[in-house]
């Protein structure tokens, strides 16, 4: 008896628990992606589904969502960006949850990915927590109220002489 009542909780506490669907090296790596190859490897795992697209300054802009009911739903939007002088494209890729703990998780990984922090801050809103290095810019907000969390991850665009 004692042990199906172990099994039950064991998986009763199981049912509650909650994965965090991306890490920061994946959303880095989206920003080399263009709309097609980065919408295939997000949807590819069945892990994000696609939304609606809306055309913003003549950038495909997409929404992807994990799928289900809860209001627990994280969203990735890919294919905003800016166009260069030399024709390129530097691609920003946007992560936003409700639960800020996956934010504070993916900021946890700053240091693999040799990201540091230029700036620290806050507005009335939000923690603004902005990270660099020599390809990416990231800027980082955490709701005061902790009912969302923002990173947009953009490309820097980068002069060899």
């Amino acid at each position: 008896m004692k042990k199906y009542l172990l099994t039950l909780l064991v998986y009763l506490c199981c049912v509650h628990s909650y994965g965090q669907t991306i890490s920061l090296f994946n959303l880095i790596n989206l920003t080399s992606l263009n709309n097609l190859q980065a919408g295939s490897n997000l949807t590819s795992g069945k892990t994000w589904c696609l939304q609606y697209g809306e055309q913003v300054n003549g950038f495909l802009i997409e929404h992807y969502q994990t799928p289900g009911f809860t209001n627990k739903k994280e969203t990735i939007i890919i294919g905003a960006g800016s166009k260069t002088s030399s024709g390129s494209i530097l691609h920003t890729v946007s992560y936003i949850t409700p639960n800020t703990q996956d934010v504070i998780n993916l900021v946890k990984q700053t240091k693999i990915s040799g990201l540091t922090m230029f700036f620290q801050g806050a507005d009335k809103l939000d923690n603004i927590y902005i990270y660099e290095n020599f390809l990416y810019h990231m800027v980082v907000r955490l709701s005061l109220d902790n009912s969302k969390g923002v990173i947009d991850v953009t490309q820097k665009q980068v002069f060899v002489e």
